[in-house]
């Protein structure tokens, strides 16, 4: 069952690697709890944290509880009715589109808690500001291996939407903007969940 991406979370992803062109970005994505008809996908919104924070999770992949940061993600994800649903990657070079050993593990240890676990790839070399095709490859887990799926416009719950969105706030530099968990750990007023952002997106909905 494929998993839909949010505006929010096709937003943010490509935000958070536009703020950090110069090196590689990370971050995870999270879906609604709930129980859903068959066949129904999940919906998945999208929370960023940077280079350090998420290599405190995967040295401690194996030993999730010692890792802090994963500690408060998954806290947050419980008291709002949250799972961990996935993980993203926009890697540092402009050709390289497939996941790396850490990404793999990452995700994999994801997929043990829920099965419809995603791996997406940020595609940089077909970043646009036009945002005119989606720019993921997603990757999903079957047989203990991260198969590639073809990656169309059906990725996202609405994709004329999340292009129009997504390229107004990149025209906008909302990029500067955005906080990721280095940042909120670089001062704890810093909100990762990014509320300014979330509200720019549903205004121009």
């Amino acid at each position: 069952m494929a998993v839909k991406l949010t505006t929010q979370a096709y937003c943010k992803m490509l935000l958070h690697a536009a703020k950090y062109p110069h090196c590689a970005v990370n971050g995870l994505l999270v879906a609604e709890r709930q129980k859903r008809k068959d066949g129904q996908s999940s919906r998945v919104v999208c929370y960023d944290i940077d280079n350090s924070a998420m290599q405190v999770w995967s040295l401690s992949v194996d030993r999730l509880a010692l890792s802090s940061t994963a500690c408060l993600i998954d806290t947050w994800c419980k008291e709002n009715k949250y799972i961990i649903a996935g993980y993203y990657q926009a890697n540092e070079r402009m050709k390289e589109i497939r996941p790396n050993q850490v990404a793999e593990k990452v995700a994999a240890r994801i997929a043990e808690n829920f099965n419809e676990a995603a791996l997406i790839m940020v595609d940089n070399n077909k970043f646009t500001m036009d945002c005119c095709e989606p720019i993921l490859t997603v990757f999903e887990h079957h047989d203990n291996k991260w198969k590639c799926r073809e990656t169309n416009v059906d990725c996202c719950e609405d994709w004329l939407e999340a292009q129009k969105i997504t390229s107004a706030l990149l025209e906008s530099r909302s990029y500067d903007n955005l906080t990721d968990f280095d940042n909120h750990l670089d001062d704890l007023r810093n909100d990762w969940t990014n509320p300014e952002i979330n509200k720019a997106v549903l205004h121009l909905c």
